[in-house]
């Protein structure tokens, strides 16, 4: 099968749709397919035998002004639009099967009303949804007007593509109730994991001396419940004085309602925790990808807090993987991934005292500590391993392909909703 990848993101970037394409490119690669990737410019990871190739922004010869606004107002919109020219010159080369793109930004927006190729949109959060989540923390946030043009063209691509994908069941039905899509056009895949890089300690030595740190991973922002985690931990620090706490991720400006007590998060979380703590408080920034991965290894446990919508959490899953114990909130994606007591720990959004007792847990009984590791990473191996996903997603675009041949038969303006009826009671 030859298939098109169009993805802006696309690593070293850290956001989880690069990953997710990453990821996917890998594995269908493995699995023998042509894989070819449009992304943006920059220094892209590369992948043997996955041909890459970089469509930066178009550039404008108008004023600042204009160019501002322009991006303002409608951020992908040259982007896009650029793609779909790399896209055709490279089709009259080398005929497509499929194409895959995401929902967010509406990359694929000229695909799929100008081209007969199959084109999957896949969900992880439409733009509106990010920006909601990292910002309505006190029930006051409007969606500002550039981003109202955004959604409208996220919700157009995805109600035109020909099949829809989401990594969660939460994430599905929240679009079809914000977007008017019916459920039914969703095809629930989850997101997949490179289980060979995210794995347990391999030497026994490195086994029996873990650290005994509680381990943070992602953006530093109010719905990430990281604030909740420094509240929760106060006790623990206090109660334990071995343990240590290490955050990791890029340090970001505190929100307004909270500013007073320091310009970053970083300063707000120092100002919740005891002086007399600070130095058991380990902020590094962003890592490597070796020592993330490290620090995942050795951790005593790992600790997913959030308190805004999480559509899947590589976060959690990567952790899993690394055979860490993990403690989650029910908050989307997580309550999809766990099964509370079995193979990690889960606890109401913003309950800082439940989320204390449920990491006091873990921190005395080491034997909960290994069933709960041990199991996490059966069920990444058994779930969300590249292994386990890629021939289901070969047999979605099978039948993708398969039923959207109807399209021509009702003609290429064709009412999509026909269309997707069609196709949806065939897969």
């Amino acid at each position: 099968m030859n298939i098109c990848l169009l993805t802006l993101e696309w690593p070293p970037y850290p956001g989880g749709i690069g990953t997710y394409m990453f990821n996917l490119a890998v594995g269908l690669q493995k699995f023998g397919h042509n894989v070819t990737v449009i992304t943006n410019d920059g220094n892209p990871l590369p992948i043997p035998d996955v041909k890459i190739v970089q469509v930066p922004p178009a550039k404008s010869h108008r004023t600042l002004g204009s160019k501002i606004l322009r991006w303002r107002w409608e951020p992908h919109h040259s982007w896009s639009l650029g793609a779909w020219d790399v896209f055709k010159a490279i089709e009259k080369k080398s005929h497509f099967d499929i194409v895959e793109t995401a929902e967010y930004g509406a990359w694929a927006r000229y695909f799929v009303r100008h081209s007969d190729m199959p084109v999957v949109v896949r969900c992880h959060t439409p733009a509106h949804g990010v920006r909601e989540i990292n910002e309505n923390t006190n029930g006051s946030w409007k969606m500002p007007l550039w981003l109202r043009l955004q959604d409208k063209y996220e919700r157009q691509q995805t109600f035109d593509a020909d099949a829809i994908g989401s990594p969660s069941h939460v994430l599905a039905n929240h679009i079809a109730l914000s977007w008017g899509i019916p459920c039914s056009r969703f095809t629930v895949l989850p997101n997949l994991i490179d289980t060979e890089l995210f794995r347990p300690c391999e030497t026994n030595e490195i086994k029996s001396n873990k650290k005994k740190e509680i381990l943070y991973v992602g953006r530093f922002q109010y719905n990430k419940g990281i604030f909740d985690l420094a509240e929760s931990v106060k006790p623990l620090l206090k109660k334990y004085p071995e343990i240590t706490v290490r955050l990791i991720g890029q340090d970001m400006q505190s929100p307004k309602h909270i500013a007073k007590t320091g310009k970053m998060v970083s300063d707000v979380i120092r100002s919740i925790i005891p002086r007399e703590y600070h130095e058991r408080v380990i902020i590094p920034g962003r890592v490597s990808l070796s020592e993330l991965i490290s620090s995942q290894q050795q951790a005593l446990c790992g600790v997913v807090p959030s308190r805004g919508f999480e559509s899947f959490s590589y976060t959690l899953v990567e952790h899993m993987s690394c055979g860490c114990a993990v403690v989650a909130t029910h908050c989307g994606g997580p309550t999809e991934i766990i099964t509370d007591g079995v193979d990690g720990l889960l606890v109401a959004p913003g309950d800082v005292e439940a989320l204390t007792e449920a990491l006091d847990r873990l921190i005395e009984d080491s034997n909960l500590r290994e069933k709960l590791a041990s199991n996490a990473r059966k069920t990444v191996e058994k779930r969300f391993a590249i292994p386990v996903l890629v021939p289901k997603i070969v047999d979605f675009y099978e039948k993708v392909i398969k039923n959207c041949k109807i399209r021509k038969g009702f003609g290429h303006f064709a009412r999509y909703e026909q269309v997707n009826k069609y196709c949806n009671s065939n897969i």
